[in-house]
């Protein structure tokens, strides 16, 4: 492992742990500063909306002025946003506590670069084994993020006040880290292009462009439905703040662990394979979860539910590298992640309705069947 991939990968894993606070305690927030249980989860579907609407001008942004520009800025309104939530915990403020996750949103918007950044750093044949690797930092977030995320709630004496004061140190590290990262004259990584950005509407045209779209539209949006309603079950079915601590740093795990092999599993048997176990493994974790409300079952589910992102997520990630060359991916890649952004505001969006209309059960079950259809849509159509 280089040097400028090591940092990558640990501002990675900074990145997932402040996120990992918003994921661990936001719905939780939400519903104690909420005038509405309703609107619990608004703040959630805030920061997804703002990193949804940022994607797309991240990814032109990058193609001009580079990813470690793009990475110090995202870092930077994560700073910011983790002082601001933490200002609407004390003054229990709804409205703070939404500006605070929109700020957090533009972080969210940019935490997708540093494995792009690492692919375009690669050489040639060693992309993919790049962008798996950087993944690797969530690994450590998993275990590390929502632990610190409740040790760190009470530091003064106001529930959550001290979370989101540890949200907005990661950030700062992050922006500290990646300012030392030489920038690289020949590609996006840390300076502007020399050669145009490949432009949307060719990259459109191409199976491998509409192929990421769809493995990583689904990855996002059915992930980001399961997770931003388990809390809010969980609470229901009268699980402790601690079991949804545990639950979320299981389904973490589950996330990133997989980066281990992952890639050379893409390398070994190819994209398109899998990305068939990762909706086989989707299906699975839906399964489970239907079966088995309880906390065990909980954390089981959404473990497999994360191991089926990851091994989605490489897949997708691996078909959007194939969709330009290095260096030229600015737009490919915003339009990509926006597209799978949009996604995930959707489904956090209808979380607590979907949630309202059919519970914990019948949202999995629909989880399980959805994931049943893309599997088969892989296996019918998606070639390497």
């Amino acid at each position: 492992m280089t040097p400028e991939l090591a940092v990558l990968t640990f501002c990675q894993f900074l990145y997932y742990g402040g996120l990992a606070v918003d994921l661990t305690l936001t719905a939780l927030v939400g519903l104690h500063l909420a005038p509405s249980t309703a609107l619990a989860t608004v703040p959630f579907t805030v920061m997804a909306a703002v990193a949804v609407f940022a994607s797309f001008f991240a990814g032109t942004l990058s193609a001009k002025y580079g990813h470690r520009a793009i990475l110090v800025a995202g870092a930077t309104a994560a700073t910011a946003g983790g002082l601001v939530s933490m200002w609407a915990v004390f003054a229990h403020s709804f409205l703070l506590l939404c500006v605070g996750t929109a700020c957090v949103g533009l972080y969210k918007a940019t935490g997708g670069y540093f494995r792009y950044m690492a692919a375009d750093r690669a050489p040639e044949g060693g992309r993919t084994r790049a962008l798996s690797t950087v993944l690797l930092g969530g690994v450590a977030a998993a275990l590390v993020g929502p632990w610190a995320a409740t040790w760190s709630g009470d530091l003064f004496g106001t529930a959550f006040a001290g979370s989101y004061l540890l949200v907005a140190v990661l950030a700062f590290a992050v922006v500290v880290l990646v300012l030392f990262i030489r920038g690289n004259p020949d590609g996006g990584s840390g300076a502007p292009q020399r050669e145009e950005p490949v432009p949307i509407r060719a990259a459109t045209r191409t199976a491998t462009f509409r192929t990421a779209m769809v493995l990583l539209g689904a990855a996002s949006g059915l992930m980001t439905l399961l997770m931003t309603m388990g809390p809010i079950a969980g609470a229901h079915h009268d699980h402790t703040p601690g079991d949804g601590a545990l639950i979320i740093q299981w389904h973490m795990v589950g996330m990133f662990a997989p980066a281990l092999i992952s890639g050379r599993l893409v390398t070994r048997w190819g994209a398109s394979r899998c990305a068939s176990l990762g909706a086989a493994t989707l299906a699975a974790g839906g399964i489970t979860s239907a079966l088995d409300d309880s906390v065990t079952g909980y954390t089981v589910g959404l473990c497999l539910v994360g191991v089926a992102w990851n091994l989605l997520y490489v897949s997708g990630s691996q078909y959007t590298i194939r969709s330009y060359p290095p260096g030229r991916g600015g737009r490919v890649q915003g339009a990509i992640e926006a597209a799978a952004g949009g996604i995930t505001v959707v489904a956090s969006l209808a979380s607590a309705e979907v949630f309202r209309s059919l519970g914990w059960t019948g949202a999995n079950v629909v989880v399980a069947v959805i994931s049943g259809l893309l599997l088969a849509w892989i296996l019918a159509v998606v070639r390497d």
